[in-house]
């Protein structure tokens, strides 16, 4: 069997607009690396394992059923790889570096690092803090609510999760690299089993990376390499009653409960409820400003913040 550095592991969902342009990209810019591609589909409709079929035959295809979500995927994928390192790469991403080999010669040369991310970008070119993060805790989810973190920017105490007071130009050691990619080695993938398979969505990265640090290994993030990750192109398919909104809550409430204890969690839900009030009461002095000018409200942002303040009193949760 040929040596394989790196297995790409790509949980696919109705992403067919955005698989060529990722798996394009890959074989463009990866170089200096011997990797491999698997995708897990998660029973698509929309003719992604016919195009993978016919226009990428090199790419491994593990076709399911039914949606298993994307930890569960992941976890299917990475049991195939052969790879001395295991990357988690969301369909609707596109390198715009040799972002692969960056990552595995880091990690050859650290090996007192468990895991590696990169520079996330939009597609205008602007970097989502999300790709290198803290963890969730009951007061930074608050501040972020309360928009405390936009009064004092500059401010690490003040800061959500996403650490805004740093500009993410610079590579540093991090608490959490985003699932969108993720390199993690395969002997540590293999000792902490995966993904939590109890997530279905969002927030699988933060315990894995927990975890991974639980072991005693760091974890980088390397400002170098840059890929573009469109976002959300799969689970914007869902939006009904804020989908992704909640989950998102629920899954770091699930996170905070297995590994701090109910007390935190119950306090992260609390932070979320009042949080959430602060917020509908503030975009209701905004809408009625917008009514008063004869424009239309935000009634999108308004119903958001009222399903998660829902969901902070158990009046709700999120249906996967």
């Amino acid at each position: 069997m040929i040596n394989v550095d790196l297995s790409v592991c790509i949980v696919n969902w109705n992403a067919i607009k955005y698989l060529p342009i990722s798996l394009d990209s890959i074989m463009a810019c990866s170089t200096g690396i011997n990797y491999e591609i698997i995708i897990h589909d998660n029973a698509s409709s929309d003719g992604s394992v016919a195009l993978l079929e016919s226009d990428y035959p090199m790419v491994r295809v593990l076709a399911n059923n039914n949606n298993v979500g994307f930890a569960a995927g992941n976890n299917i994928a990475s049991k195939a790889a052969n790879g001395r390192y295991i990357l988690y790469l969301n369909p609707d991403t596109e390198l715009r570096t040799n972002a692969f080999e960056g990552m595995v010669r880091f990690m050859d040369q650290n090996p007192e690092y468990g895991a590696i991310g990169c520079k996330l970008e939009n597609g205008d070119g602007t970097i989502q803090y999300t790709c290198a993060r803290t963890f969730p805790t009951p007061f930074n989810q608050f501040c972020y609510l309360a928009m405390i973190n936009r009064l004092f920017p500059r401010s690490k105490l003040l800061s959500s999760v996403e650490l805004e007071y740093w500009d993410h130009n610079n590579s540093r050691d991090i608490d959490c690299i985003s699932g969108a990619c993720l390199l993690v080695r395969k002997e540590v993938n293999d000792c902490i089993g995966g993904f939590d398979e109890n997530i279905f969505m969002y927030g699988e990265d933060v315990d894995i990376c927990y975890r991974i640090r639980d072991l005693g290994y760091k974890i980088y993030y390397l400002a170098t390499e840059r890929i573009v990750h469109y976002g959300g192109k799969s689970s914007g398919q869902i939006q009904l009653n804020h989908f992704s909104t909640i989950l998102q809550r629920f899954s770091n409430y699930y996170f905070l409960k297995k590994t701090y204890g109910i007390v935190r969690a119950t306090n992260y839900r609390i932070a979320v409820g009042i949080g959430s009030l602060i917020r509908i009461i503030l975009v209701s002095i905004y809408n009625t400003g917008k009514i008063l000018k004869g424009k239309q409200p935000e009634s999108f942002i308004f119903h958001k913040y009222k399903a998660l303040f829902h969901w902070s009193l158990f009046l709700s949760r999120p249906k996967v």
